[in-house]
């Protein structure tokens, strides 16, 4: 949360013409090589406002964010005002602060309070942004000073539920290979060890886990699951193949990243990883009236 004097020190830009007027009267950093203007408070040069070379939008966001093309906020001349990039908690309090957006987080997702033409009907309400990292995706507006803002290019908004028939299937499937992890992880469970964790240690136990170089002689990457983007497809090519060889390899590729993960959380990362990779046919998409602020506690396999 933005203190009052940090908050206090952004300037209202609602337009091109305000974005533009307060460039030209902010006055550049003394000493500072590259001419930075400060987008508020002085002493915080990391937040600049400037003239982008390649299409004279006048941007405000980070200096290390200045030569790729994306700012935290862009004016450009026909009047758009645009969210170029994947917003942050601070980054809501200052857009709400320079702009005037209200954008509130909602559901795990950034939901803005707007006017937008859908169907060709002007509906006010809430929609959402869907700005992530790396993605050409940008939120743009019309802002005006007595009314609220007009989004341009709002998303539809969608909310999944789940095959329960598709779901039943699935599990069955891949039992074999819960009921192996398991059984090896009750196997190696250490009843000597009594820590502070032993309770589960006996009753939820862990999985094995290998070394650095033991899981590199395996072929598999050292990267946990979670954070590696083509993991979780080659993870359930392992368990597809159904030699014990395979699930050893899945099982132990599991634990990457954790000292020896709990059986319920090594259960729920792999049944993520099946919604992930089955998602086309175990989810329908359903249409939700525009405006509305909606749960969708599936919405994470389609991010």
């Amino acid at each position: 949360m933005l203190n009052h004097y940090t908050y206090g020190a952004l300037p209202v830009l609602k337009s091109y013409q305000q974005a533009l007027a307060h460039w030209e009267k902010t006055i550049p950093i003394r000493g500072d090589v590259n001419g930075t203007k400060p987008a508020g408070r002085r002493d915080q040069k990391w937040l600049a406002i400037y003239i982008r070379d390649t299409d004279k939008a006048v941007c405000v966001g980070s200096t290390w964010h200045k030569g790729q093309g994306r700012a935290m906020l862009e004016y450009h001349p026909d009047g758009r005002v645009v969210i170029g990039m994947q917003i942050s908690a601070s980054c809501r309090e200052r857009i709400q602060r320079i702009a005037g957006l209200h954008i509130q987080r909602k559901y795990n997702e950034d939901w803005v309070l707007a006017t937008a033409y859908v169907d060709g009907e002007e509906v006010v309400g809430h929609y959402p942004l869907q700005l992530k990292h790396n993605s050409p995706r940008k939120a743009a507006f019309i802002i005006s000073e007595n009314k609220s803002a007009t989004y341009l290019n709002p998303v539809p908004t969608y909310k999944h539920t789940i095959n329960r028939q598709e779901k039943a299937k699935l599990t069955k499937q891949y039992k074999p290979f819960m009921d192996y992890v398991e059984a090896m992880s009750k196997l190696s469970a250490d009843e000597t060890v009594h820590t502070e964790w032993s309770k589960e240690s006996r009753d939820n136990p862990r999985l094995p886990m290998l070394d650095h170089n033991a899981r590199k002689e395996l072929g598999l990457s050292v990267h946990s699951l979670k954070w590696s983007s083509e993991g979780p497809a080659e993870f359930i090519k392992l368990v597809d193949s159904g030699d014990t060889e395979s699930w050893y390899k899945a099982m132990v590729w599991l634990s990457a990243g954790h000292w020896r993960i709990l059986l319920s959380d090594a259960k729920l990362d792999v049944i993520h990883m099946l919604y992930g990779q089955h998602r086309d046919e175990l989810f329908t998409k359903e249409r939700v009236d525009a405006g509305k602020c909606i749960y969708d506690r599936y919405a994470r396999y389609f991010r």
